[in-house]
């Protein structure tokens, strides 16, 4: 095969660039590169500084401009008017007034001062302001050594006429950097009435406890403020801007207390207190049984919301004194010195919250027997139990399921009872039976539908819900708790709890939830809120509710509440006598403190108002159950008159009208007309429209004197003695002592004294009733025809 020879091609040749022009190719690529580096670089460089505009001008925006207002203007705070609080009948129970703080600028006080002739600006303003306000003046000097701030407080809420002494020091001195500011200051015109319901403000006007606390964002309103322009390091500027932002004043509250109510109330807890020798206080509750309107609520003893840091009981106050003054003989620079100050400061807030505690919500207590009326409605509305059941009593019994013997009060037994004599005699062992009869199941399911196992959802802070059983814990093999719950120990509940569910058994068998506001208006009177009668549900039928009713009049008129009577009225209720169980010494040993108590309800036949009151620890003899005065230590003898003095002072005040009985007409007191110049037959007339009797001295034509005097209150019935021309004797007689009398006796010794007697408690008259108690003490020299109240007590109804 012939090969094919084929010519190789030539390469190319390119045109060789002259030397100008290659130099002149070179600096066109390093000026291109160059460019492009610049470029580069640029976009490099001013990365960071976009990204710094932008945290500046977007992302922080909101921050710098705040910054910037602040740096460029000065703002003043005003405050806003906090809202009334009212009663039922519009009285003000808190309002505010109109007071100024004064706060300094350091940073404008050491601008000043870098001034050779302001050199003493400081030196003057700690010495003037020491003297107006009654501060230091290292205080104000401290306040003034940080020119970081310019905003410090020297002294808040002082009143218009330091106010007017700092204005005038300030023009008068031509001083820098002092200012004042409008503020408010809380004012209760009532002091201490009602002060664990109504709470107090701060002094950052904050509500703190009580309705002040629970409706503080409705009663705080909006603050304002007044924005001025201001020159650097916060000097004053020629040309000033202002402009002001109107403070948006709170909504005020309506409540249902009744302050006259609440007077009475208070007025019978502290009688009560000093009558019995109560060691730990008392309380009270006063509500409308109808519709949970809470008309009173106290705690004693109490404090002054003028003052809320100020110790208000004397013992307490004097110890924490001493404590003090202990601590203050250390040496301050000593270990001892800072644990007792320590100690101190613990103490004294330990006393300022027991004493703005309201217990009528916040605090557990046994009920004792007063629970007896929810396990009887329980078991009568169940079926398990008839008012023709009876139950035994012979003082002691041994149950199935419990390793002690239950005792009853009354040690030699109550024989065989009735369930209506069951509840008046207020017999342990035969609740125990009615507890057994009902059943751990449905004594559970009764007791939660009371409401008794949470909180009532009333309209105050640090509302408790008490602790009882489980159910297991009562269905069990075990009856102990079964049986101690059905009379009411061995667990805890709140006081108002227990109102709440007292008043569903009265009231047709309704729960209700309590209030203690009515309405909230706002600042220029519109309702902004109203709270109405709220049924929650009906947990017993209106027959068993109607049935309590009778049963629980029964307790008063024959049972263990005789002391609770009022003339006119009808009272229905419950006595209670509970222990301490779960309190110990100092020394790790059980206390012997019982909490007395009683629930009453008037009239019981028309039922309005529920009253509760409860006397913690009645100072005792140690090993006896009575108190160094004498008095017995129960719910009966106690807490049942009390309730009874407080029934007697309100019913008639909310318009609840007496139906005096015949027997009732000596328990009441009337005002004696005045005779003197009237014949015998004149006179007899004006007698006996009041119900009185006469009887003469002297046969004159016409009354020449009379005792007792015009005016003058006397018993019922009682009877007057007309002078008609005899001489009146003028001479004084001397008080018996009445105590330890019987009814007889003492109606002898008065008479015989020329004094009258006015009975209060029960009305029997059996050897075992004597006096307990006389208003006059025995050996005062008295004008005859005096009166003197007695309480004629009962002894054989101890609960």
């Amino acid at each position: 095969m012939a090969l094919k020879l084929t010519r190789p091609e030539r390469p190319s040749r390119k045109k060789k660039l002259s030397a100008a022009e290659q130099g002149q190719r070179a600096n066109k690529m390093i000026l291109r590169r160059t460019l492009i580096l610049m470029i580069v670089c640029g976009i490099a460089a001013f990365i960071p500084l976009i990204a710094t505009l932008y945290n500046l001008m977007i992302r922080d925006h909101d921050k710098y401009e705040e910054l910037a207002i602040n740096n460029q203007t000065r703002s003043t705070n005003l405050t806003a008017s906090r809202g009334l609080i009212y009663d039922r009948n519009m009285n003000i129970l808190a309002s505010s007034t109109t007071v100024e703080t004064v706060f300094i600028d350091p940073n404008e006080i050491a601008k000043k001062m870098e001034k050779p002739e302001n050199s003493g600006l400081l030196d003057k303003i700690a010495n003037g302001l020491s003297e107006i306000l009654d501060v230091k003046p290292e205080f104000v000097k401290e306040q003034a050594s940080d020119t970081t701030y310019m905003y410090k407080i020297i002294k808040r809420k002082i009143s218009e006429d330091l106010a007017d002494k700092v204005r005038t020091f300030i023009t008068d001195n031509d001083i820098s950097g002092v200012y004042l500011e409008a503020d408010a200051k809380r004012y209760y015109p009532y002091t201490s009435l009602a002060a664990q319901v109504l709470g107090f403000v701060s002094t950052d006007n904050v509500g703190s406890e009580g309705l002040e606390s629970y409706y503080d964002s409705y009663l705080e309103g909006t603050a304002g403020k007044v924005v001025t322009t201001k020159g650097n390091y916060g000097s004053e500027m020629l040309y000033t801007y202002e402009k002001c932002y109107d403070a948006s004043d709170g909504d005020s509250l309506v409540t249902t207390l009744d302050t006259t109510v609440q007077y009475y109330l208070e007025k019978n807890l502290e009688a009560a207190i000093s009558k019995y020798d109560v060691l730990h206080g008392a309380l009270g509750i006063v509500m409308d049984v109808n519709t949970g309107d809470v008309l009173a609520m106290a705690n004693i003893g109490s404090y002054d919301p003028n003052n809320y840091l100020e110790i208000y009981d004397d013992q307490t106050a004097a110890e924490l004194e001493k404590q003090y003054q202990d601590a203050e003989s250390l040496n301050q620079n000593s270990t001892q010195y800072k644990d007792a100050i320590a100690a101190y400061n613990t103490a004294v807030a330990t006393a300022r919250l027991r004493q703005w505690r309201n217990r009528c919500v916040s605090d557990g207590y046994e009920p004792g027997s007063t629970f007896k009326l929810i396990t009887l409605a329980s078991a009568l509305d169940s079926g398990r139990v008839t008012l023709n059941d009876t139950f035994y009593c012979g003082g002691k019994a041994d149950f199935t399921g419990r390793d002690q013997t239950l005792s009853c009060w009354k040690a030699s037994g109550h024989g065989m009872q009735t369930t209506e004599q069951a509840l008046g005699n207020s017999c342990n062992i035969a609740f125990a039976n009615i507890g057994l009869k009902l059943g751990g199941e449905e004594f559970y399911d009764y007791v939660k539908a009371f409401g008794l196992m949470e909180p009532t959802g009333i309209d105050l802070p640090g509302e408790g819900s008490g602790y009882f059983f489980s159910k297991d814990q009562l269905t069990g093999a075990s009856t102990a708790s079964l049986i101690s719950g059905a009379f009411g120990q061995t667990f805890k509940i709140t006081p108002l709890q227990l109102v709440r569910a007292v008043s569903a058994i009265v009231n047709g068998g309704y729960l209700l939830q309590p209030h203690i506001v009515s309405e909230v208006l706002s600042s220029d009177g519109n309702v902004v809120q109203k709270n109405e009668r709220t049924v929650l549900r009906q947990v017993i039928s209106s027959e068993t509710s109607s049935t309590m009713r009778e049963l629980m009049e029964y307790v008063v008129t024959t049972g263990t509440a005789q002391q609770a009577k009022v003339p006119g009225y009808r009272i229905g209720g419950k006595t209670g006598t509970s222990e301490k169980i779960d309190e110990y010494d100092e020394n790790g040993v059980q206390v012997n403190d019982k909490i007395v108590s009683f629930i009453g309800v008037a009239p019981i036949n028309d039922p309005k108002y529920v009253v509760l009151v409860a006397l913690d620890t009645p100072d005792y003899v140690p090993g006896t159950s009575y108190t160094p005065t004498g008095y017995y230590i129960s719910g009966g003898l106690m807490a049942a008159p009390t309730v009874r003095d407080v029934f007697s002072d309100i019913l008639p005040y909310l318009g609840v009208d007496p139906d005096y009985s015949d027997s009732d007409i000596k328990a009441i007191n009337v005002a004696v007309p005045n005779v003197v110049g009237m014949t015998e037959a004149e006179a007899k007339k004006a007698l006996s429209e009041k119900g009185l009797t006469y009887h003469t001295e002297g046969d004159g034509d016409k009354v020449t004197d009379q005792t007792p005097v015009g005016n003058a209150e006397v018993p019922g019935a009682s009877e007057i003695i007309l002078y008609m021309g005899a001489e009146k004797p003028t001479d004084k007689v001397t008080v018996p002592d009445f105590t330890g009398c019987s009814v007889a006796d003492a109606n002898y010794y008065a008479a015989n004294a020329g004094l009258y007697l006015q009975a209060k408690g029960t009305d029997q008259t059996q050897n075992y009733v004597t006096v307990t108690y006389q208003d006059i003490a025995a050996g005062t020299e008295v004008d005859r025809g005096t009166t003197i109240t007695v309480e004629f007590t009962d002894h054989s109804a101890l609960d």
